[in-house]
């Protein structure tokens, strides 16, 4: 039985109707409604509040006014059997426990109360909408003595026409709902009436465009219902409205003493949730679907590489100033940065948590502070999708700031055990709550540490960059033990935004303190410039430029064994920030075979598969030793990459940790990177001198992260091409 064949009971009617779910009976006491509902198929039978109808019914649904709802009770007490199930779809449940507990002195078990989130400003029979309430909340709000069969089968009630069931205390409800429905409607019925009291309102009214008309839709609502819905939910709906007159007035403020500085972080706070808001309700309306969709790129041989190019700036330094921008006192602002789509989960979960970035290009960013421990509580956890960088950049200023936080991530982030980061993360003091042990999702409560110690021996690249930013937290400071080398990009860049930095043989030293703003342009993504360098190096007639390089030991490395083996290279000096900063200028030279220590295999790691290349096509045996030793990511791609010199014909083997390369000329073919960009960027400058045309398979994620490698081939001369 439905009590009040209005548009959301005629909605919830028809869609059971529809589906063949239940004989249906209608009370209303607008008999022209109950005709409509027979004629139009909505309802079986009209019926009334009598025992001759409410005894046999199994589900009794009140969709009458909630103003109305003790005397519907009043009527149903009599009749009412305790096998019935007897809800509502009123959106304030308070005022309903309340009449029912005036009526029958207690709430009844059987009475489970319910409210979908569901609606348009039609009403009426003639309004109703089998599917209205598909891929839409409704949430079932049960006391502590409700029937428990009950509360279940109201669950399969709404979820067999389409609804997503939750569970919510009546308390939170509507508290919830006073500011997610309530206040909105209660703003749109103001502005309305106070415009078309205006002086001006017929002006108003005949120039609004499409935004007075979205906002305002709601105000064409049902009045008497509404009026019902803030009588009902008076106490929430005052708080609600104390706190959004409150930010109000503190908008008029800021407009008077014109603080674009203040508007700006409310426009950029409010865009993120509603974004959020967004995506909550794709995720509900859309199923997710997969790309199965396979990219390749071909380079045909006999290329040459020519001319000046400013390389875009290095992904993981573009987290790092972001965020250190972000926790800085001040504006920033950031050019040359690398924008993929890692970066911008960054950048969304720092405006998630009220940091102001404005886009000024496609590689320059402003950057609007808010200090070390200035963020925001995000208003849900915070997602970081699948990107590794984000995750190991972020959890650790997470793990710094005055709020419980809670970090997700799509797969194959998921459920993928981290116990270095995390372990980091409790040498900070914070307490992690997770689901998988060591995996995310984890929950983070902060604490403040006095001091840091972390040893970086064998740290992964993107383990150091968590510890050198755990050490922004630390209040007497930190002190990261590490190998001996020169100083980093990362140390250069802490430096820029106020952090003093001190480096000895076995340990580099973090001071406490505010960051202060700083304006940063992002060098050269070092594994870019190193494939560019050796391009260059392995292609007769090739003279490049490259503008924007700032070698730290490792890059320079590089280059400088690149140099050892015969290439043709001019390298900057080292500069007073101990970074090889300026321009590099590489030309075709023939290169000679080479032998790399332990150390020297444990120090290029990152940038082997260059190496390996550059063996491929020099004279005579390289060797590399200790390749059994390197982190297992590392060595797999030194081994998918001796899988692929046997397919193109390059004799190359792997005996107790040593690799061996023969140079020689490459035949060419197919090969696959796994998805890897490294190893697809070290496949490619494997095909530029090859005897025929060299195809790299799963190449999707290569042109994510470089995004420009096709416009920078052509204006160089690589010869190279996409196909899907």
């Amino acid at each position: 039985m439905i009590v009040g064949l209005g548009m959301i009971g005629g909605s919830f009617a028809k869609a059971l109707k529809e589906r063949g779910l239940a004989e249906l009976y209608a009370v209303d006491r607008r008999e022209g409604e109950l005709a409509l509902g027979v004629s139009t198929g909505v309802i079986d039978y009209p019926a009334e509040l009598s025992e001759q109808y409410i005894a046999q019914m199994d589900v009794i649904v009140l969709a009458t006014p909630v103003r109305a709802m003790a005397s519907v009770l009043a009527d149903i007490k009599p009749y009412l059997a305790e096998h019935t199930l007897l809800t509502d779809v009123g959106s304030t449940k308070g005022s309903v426990v309340e009449a029912a507990v005036s009526v029958f002195g207690h709430m009844p078990a059987n009475f489970i109360p319910g409210h979908p989130i569901a609606g348009a400003e039609k009403s009426g029979v003639l309004a109703a909408n089998s599917q209205l309430f598909e891929k839409h909340m409704a949430i079932v709000t049960p006391v502590a003595d409700s029937d428990p069969v009950l509360v279940d089968r109201l669950h399969r009630l709404w979820r067999a026409i389409g609804a997503d069931v939750v569970s919510m205390d009546v308390e939170h409800h509507d508290h919830v709902l006073a500011s997610s429905s309530h206040l909105p409607h209660l703003l749109a019925y103001t502005l309305v009436d106070a415009l078309a009291n205006s002086d001006r309102s017929q002006d108003v009214f005949k120039f609004a465009a499409g935004g007075f008309r979205d906002f305002t839709r709601i105000a064409s609502s049902d009045p008497v219902m509404w009026r019902d819905v803030f009588l009902a939910n008076k106490e929430a709906t005052l708080a609600t409205l104390d706190q959004f007159t409150a930010r109000l007035a503190d908008m008029r403020e800021a407009i008077e003493q014109g603080d674009g500085a203040s508007m700006f972080g409310v426009f950029t706070r409010a865009k993120s949730a509603r974004d959020h808001f967004l995506r909550l309700l794709e995720q509900r309306t859309i199923a997710p679907q997969k790309d199965t969709s396979s990219v390749s790129v071909s380079v045909l041989p006999a290329s040459v590489i020519k001319g000046e190019v400013s390389l875009p700036g290095d992904k993981s330094l573009s987290h790092i100033a972001i965020t250190m921008a972000a926790l800085s006192k001040g504006v920033s602002q950031l050019t040359n940065v690398c924008l993929d789509n890692g970066v911008r989960v960054t950048i969304q979960a720092l405006r998630d948590m009220g940091v102001v970035i404005e886009t000024l290009s496609d590689s320059s960013l402003r950057v609007h502070g808010v200090g070390l421990r200035g963020l925001r509580a995000p208003i849900a956890p915070i997602n970081l999708h699948q990107s590794e960088l984000s995750l190991h950049v972020l959890l650790p200023v997470l793990a710094g700031q005055p709020f419980q936080v809670s970090v997700t991530a799509d797969d194959p982030l998921l459920n993928r055990v981290r116990k270095d980061v995390f372990d980091l993360l409790r040498s900070m003091g914070a307490e992690l709550a997770f689901e998988r042990e060591d995996c995310l999702p984890v929950k983070i409560t902060p604490a403040v540490s006095k001091t840091l110690s972390f040893s970086l021996d064998g740290a992964s690249q993107k383990l150091i960059v968590s510890a050198f930013m755990a050490g922004l937290f630390a209040e007497q400071g930190a002190s990261l033990a590490c190998a001996p080398q020169g100083v980093t990009q990362i140390e250069v860049l802490l430096q820029r935004f106020g952090v003093h930095v001190t480096r000895s043989e076995t340990t580099v030293a973090l001071a406490s303190g505010e960051l202060i703003s700083a304006d940063v342009e992002i060098v050269a993504d070092m594994y870019s410039s190193a494939w560019m360098a050796l391009l260059a190096s392995l292609l007769p007639g090739s003279e490049l430029v490259m503008t924007n390089l700032g070698l730290d030991a490792r890059a320079f490395a590089f280059f400088a064994l690149l140099k050892q083996i015969g290439a043709d290279i001019e390298m900057p000096e080292k500069g007073v920030s101990g970074l090889y900063e300026g321009q590099v200028v590489v030309r075709f030279a023939e290169l000679s075979a080479f032998q790399l220590s332990i150390e020297q295999t444990d120090q290029l790691r990152t940038l082997l598969p260059l190496l390996c290349v550059a063996a491929a096509y020099a004279k005579g045996q390289s060797r590399m030793d200790g390749i059994g030793c390197l982190p297992y990511y590392h060595e797999d791609r030194v081994l998918a990459l001796v899988d692929a010199f046997g397919l193109v014909q390059v004799n190359a083997q792997i005996e107790a940790g040593c690799l061996r390369i023969d140079g020689s000329v490459p035949q060419g073919g197919e090969l696959d990177c796994a998805g890897d960009q490294y190893l697809a960027l070290a496949m490619l400058a494997l095909g530029v001198r090859s005897k025929t045309v060299t195809q790299i398979e799963d190449c999707q994620t290569l042109l994510e992260e470089f995004s420009e490698l096709d416009a920078q081939a052509k204006q160089l001369g690589l010869h190279c091409s996409v196909a899907q």
